[in-house]
């Protein structure tokens, strides 16, 4: 059920996709912030300014997650780490087996590199059901 299942893909969602730092909410008593000011900051090679955090995780490798999982998990998921509403994971389709790329860049921000890309399957491996 719905009581027993969202508290378990939540917790799947925070252990692979959340961030340490939350950019959206101003830290205790500040006012709100914008990508031109973070507390603290430097600025990075292309001008902009990203937190300490963001520094010290862009100067680590690469890390690469691989989740193998039901389609309404990851729909779920990247419905959550694009910040949709929670209805709009019901209007994403996949086909099985298909690979999406979640990106989460060190200063926070998320994109979308692929959704149930199926590239890799020949026509007649396709399938939905």
């Amino acid at each position: 059920t719905i009581l027993e299942e969202g508290p378990r893909i939540e917790a799947g969602f925070r252990k692979y996709f959340a961030r340490d730092t939350d950019h959206k909410r101003p830290a205790q008593g500040q006012g709100q912030l914008n990508d031109a000011f973070v507390p603290g900051a430097t600025p990075a090679a292309g001008g902009n300014v990203i937190s300490p955090e963001a520094a010290a995780a862009a100067k680590l490798d690469h890390e690469y997650i691989v989740l193998v999982c039901h389609m309404n998990v990851i729909r779920y998921f990247v419905a959550r780490a694009l910040q949709l509403p929670p209805e709009a994971w019901l209007r994403m389709r996949g086909n099985n087996c298909g690979i999406t790329e979640i990106i989460i860049q060190p200063t926070g921000n998320v994109s979308l590199g692929a959704f149930a890309d199926v590239g890799h399957l020949a026509i007649e491996q396709v399938t939905f059901h």
